[in-house]
């Protein structure tokens, strides 16, 4: 599950805290969310591959109940 907005304030906060200087309390917080991002989509794709969640139940999904792909 994503980070809230209330999380990343937190940590935010629990940095200044710590002494970091607003340009560190963003690159860290940038950072955080892009491991986050990683780590999300590692997961999903763990998932899928163990079996664990449904491929053609997300394809399904994505293009919609008709299941066509939009014209690129």
């Amino acid at each position: 599950m994503p980070e809230s907005d209330d999380d990343y304030i937190q940590l935010a906060d629990f940095l200044r805290e710590r002494g970091h200087t607003e340009l560190e309390v963003e690159k860290i917080i940038a950072h955080v969310r892009e491991y986050e991002a990683e780590t999300q989509l590692y997961s999903v794709m763990d998932s899928i591959a163990d079996g664990h969640l449904n491929l053609t139940n997300i394809i399904s999904e994505a293009l919609g109940s008709g299941g066509e792909a939009a014209d690129e």
